[in-house]
């Protein structure tokens, strides 16, 4: 996919959001290329925008928030990886409130509504980051309460790549999910149907602390993967839903770069690594447009 797209027509999302637990309104409204993303509150004073890129990035406390001048919205990277794996260039995001709605915590609740909107080529090439060399970082997770190593590594892309491949391995004590792997490769037709649906994991026995600090008050039975002490409380869409959804927090976390092409090696990665690596390769990157085929 050579040209920039953007949506055909406006969409109008309405939902709780995931932390804050409130009702918002979201509206999706095109833009013209060489745009690119951009989020705005209604809700505040002169309803102020901010484009959807590294430097926005305010917070990745178990979401990814970004905002300027003291004012910010969050829990974009579901909404992010859909405009990655659609391969959407150019969009305005102006929701009413701190969070953007989340849905069943999916891809599949956003690409449903932008697929039957539509999808609108522009007459402007891609303009890809391609990773140039190898860079990496490294953290720590907390697995069953004892800290674990995590890391995320970038790896260059073959020269005129659009492709952007990710290995991601999940691994946990936990009885119920064991150690997950995929390995996958981006394109519009297979995001849709096999990383899109893939919901975020919630532990039974974290659900009460998080809310007790004010995040997933919007959350329910419906809207995540529930993993309890013997077994998954709800139905799975996926043997392997973990992994796929992070999966796809990657791809909306990397999207803060633009399209990207190169290779992505992630261990137990979540937000923080993600944007860590982000910033990184926007260092020693530049978008640089893909001829037409």
């Amino acid at each position: 996919m050579a040209f920039q797209q953007t949506i055909a027509d406006e969409i109008v999302i309405e939902g709780r959001a995931l932390h804050c637990g409130a009702e918002v309104r979201m509206r999706l409204t095109p833009l013209p290329a060489d745009s690119g993303v951009w989020f705005g509150r209604t809700d505040l004073p002169g309803q102020p925008r901010v484009k959807a890129d590294i430097h926005a990035l305010v917070d990745t406390t178990k979401n990814t928030t970004i905002g300027k001048d003291g004012w910010k919205i969050g829990t974009i990277e579901h909404l992010m990886a859909v405009f990655h794996g659609l391969g959407i260039d150019n969009v305005l995001v102006e929701v009413d409130g701190e969070e953007i709605p989340a849905g069943d915590n999916s891809g599949l609740f956003f690409v449903e509504k932008i697929l039957k909107a539509g999808l609108t080529a522009q007459a402007a090439l891609r303009r890809y980051t391609r990773i140039k060399e190898p860079v990496w970082v490294e953290g720590t997770v907390m697995r069953q309460g004892e800290p674990s190593k995590a890391m995320l590594i970038g790896l260059p892309a073959a020269p005129e790549q659009e492709q952007l491949a990710i290995s991601f391995t999940f691994t946990s004590d936990h009885p119920v999910t064991g150690n997950q792997y995929l390995q996958y490769v981006l394109n519009p037709e297979s995001f849709v149907t096999e990383i899109a649906p893939a919901r975020t994991i919630a532990f039974m026995k974290e659900i009460e602390y998080l809310r007790s600090r004010g995040l997933a008050l919007g959350g329910d039975f419906n809207s995540a993967v529930i993993v309890g002490e013997d077994g998954y409380v709800n139905e799975l869409r996926f043997p392997d839903e973990i992994v796929r959804h992070k999966i796809l927090d990657i791809l909306g976390d990397l999207y803060l770069l633009g399209p990207l092409a190169g290779q992505l090696v992630a261990i137990r990665s979540g937000h923080a690594l993600d944007s860590e690596l982000a910033k990184k390769i926007a260092a020693i990157s530049a978008p640089t447009p893909v001829a037409a085929r």
